[in-house]
């Protein structure tokens, strides 16, 4: 008999939602990736917290060039749309839209059941939104308390109002065509293939609209389903198992139109099978001892008729250690790692696929291709400036080199913007390293370089930000962070040749300041700064330490 490890919805949140937030009385999901210019949705899930509470009012203040198009309310026996209303709050001076929710019927909240808000929004020309958010549990005229999450930052010196930023990324032809599975569409894929210890599965999805058993990962041999992965009703992963030895699952909540990024840990060596999405574990197995990982298949189907599911960028890869290179690789179209091994990589064009059909080595039906808009970015340049007594000499390589048509060197002094000094032809050669050289001037300056690669499609992509004092290559020594990979904390350490000021930030992979853990003077000698990451995804990170004469940036790694 199939198991499905998550049978009702409020079954599912009471276990792991108490287990995961403890003394929390709601919880928020957030797309870690949204396209720039797209509807996306966020769930809070929260509970009558308080047994006498009349409502709950919850109170939101979105940028002007983010709007609030629809609300949701899903309890376990209905789901429906709520008005919002508008409330001038004096103790923050804003305007506040009000959700209002009528606690006192009984047969919809009850004081151990948990309910789900749906709020879809609308990002409009911009890169970057907030959204302040609190919530307020209400009996008569008095505040019996109020929504807390201790993972989310407020922004005054109450608890509340609660501030969520919403970054978005640009879409690039580099990621040109995605898998369309429209209704009765499959696709499957054997893991015929040999391997040690662990081999990855791991890709890119979109889902519109609830689907059942999305993803099965069926025994050829024995024709049996083993597991299935669903999306229900209130957008959220179920995963099916015919094996009863697993851990519970966790929540995970899917937006629409965002994509999301998925992996199959096969870990042969302890025969263990993992279930991961965006970097959060869905479901852990200890599997049979009669299953043999090289007779499974990947059996992608769309049975529902008005879902659509979309594919991208679908890789197997032998790991000899650990899984990190997957997340440091995710957003890139070419893997680099010397530890591990893409055994087999699709970016589904019609021609690849067909190529594989006839060897055999997949199967499909009703399959379409589509332009795709997964977030996959070229790789930027790796930049390093060098001074000798009259020019700086500027040498990048590395980035997405196949997709490079030019190199741009531009160059800033003090507060000036960057302005082109020269320009290169791409050779699309993965050994070229390229070399570029600006004069000096008379006298003492500090200026910055960087690397402008124009893509064949006409895209735009920049390196690293290099700032350099004439006569000076650097007045700083930065070591690796301690512990890396770390999770949830680590230690920045730079050692400073002479007394300077100093910028310590930290930047997420698409090139936002996520953190500022230090900004003016510091005397000569080592220093060392704490970066926690509560709150933050895993994959990778940028520090970088900045000062008059030079700006240099490492790379970290979070593994939760």
């Amino acid at each position: 008999m199939f198991k499905q490890i998550n049978i009702i919805l409020c079954f599912l949140l009471l276990f792991s939602f108490e287990r995961a937030i403890g003394q929390d009385n709601f919880d928020i999901f957030v797309p870690d990736f949204i396209s720039a210019n797209t509807s996306f949705d966020i769930s809070i899930i929260t509970s009558k917290k308080f047994p006498d509470a009349d409502r709950l009012d919850i109170f939101l203040s979105p940028d002007i060039s983010l709007i609030v198009t629809r609300i949701s309310l899903i309890t376990p026996d209905q789901n429906s749309r709520i008005p919002t209303t508008y409330e001038f709050i004096e103790e923050f001076n804003e305007q506040f839209q009000k959700i209002s929710i009528d606690l006192t019927d009984t047969s919809h909240f009850s004081n151990n059941s948990f309910f789900q808000l749906i709020i879809t929004l609308k990002s409009i020309n911009s890169t970057q939104n907030n959204l302040k958010l609190f919530g307020k549990f209400i009996k008569g005229k008095d505040i019996l308390g109020y929504l807390t999450n201790s993972d989310l930052k407020n922004i005054s010196d109450t608890d509340y109002p609660y501030n969520l930023t919403f970054d978005y990324y640009q879409k690039f032809s580099i990621a040109d065509k995605s898998l369309l599975l429209v209704q009765d569409a499959y696709l499957n894929i054997p893991l015929v293939y040999n391997f040690e210890e662990t081999m990855v599965a791991e890709f890119w999805m979109k889902i519109k609209n609830p689907v059942p058993n999305f993803l099965e990962v069926i025994n050829w041999e024995s024709n049996r389903v083993e597991y299935s992965l669903s999306l229900n009703e209130h957008q959220m992963i179920i995963v099916n198992s015919s094996n009863d030895d697993h851990q519970p699952s966790n929540l995970f909540f899917v937006s629409q139109n965002a994509w999301y990024h998925f992996k199959i840990n096969f870990n042969k060596k302890n025969s263990e099978l993992s279930f991961y999405c965006d970097e959060k574990e869905l479901a852990h197995f200890k599997v049979y001892n009669d299953l043999d990982f090289e007779n499974l298949v990947l059996h992608f189907e769309n049975e529902s008729v008005n879902a659509e599911i979309n594919l991208e960028q679908f890789r197997l890869i032998r790991i000899e250690q650990n899984t990190l290179a997957v997340e440091r690789n995710k957003n890139y179209i070419d893997y680099t790692d010397d530890e591990s091994e893409v055994i087999l990589q699709l970016n589904f064009n019609e021609l690849e696929l067909n190529d594989l059909l006839s060897k055999k080595t997949l199967s499909s039906e009703k399959v379409r291709f589509v332009k795709s808009g997964a977030p996959l970015f070229p790789r930027s340049p790796e930049i390093e400036v060098k001074l000798s007594e009259n020019f700086y000499e500027i040498q990048w390589e590395g980035g997405s080199y196949n997709d490079a048509s030019k190199y741009i060197l531009e160059r800033a002094s003090g507060e000036n913007d960057f302005i082109e000094i020269d320009q290169i032809v791409a050779e699309n050669n993965e050994q070229k390293i390229y070399s570029l050289v600006s004069e000096k001037a008379g006298k003492p300056e500090i200026v910055y370089f960087r690397i402008k690669q124009i893509n064949k499609d006409g895209s735009v992509i920049y390196s690293d930000v290099v700032k350099v004092g004439q006569g000076m290559v650097e007045d700083v020594i930065i070591g690796q962070n301690y512990p890396n990979p770390f999770n949830p904390t680590t230690l920045i350490q730079f050692e400073l040749i002479q007394d300077t000021d100093v910028e310590v930030k930290v930047y997420n992979l698409a090139g936002k300041e996520i953190s500022r853990l230090h900004e003016g003077f510091l005397s000569k000698g080592l220093h060392q700064f704490e970066f926690d990451a509560s709150g933050l995804s895993s994959g990778l990170y940028f520090y970088q330490i900045t000062t008059p004469l030079t700006s240099q940036t490492r790379k970290m790694i979070l593994a939760k």
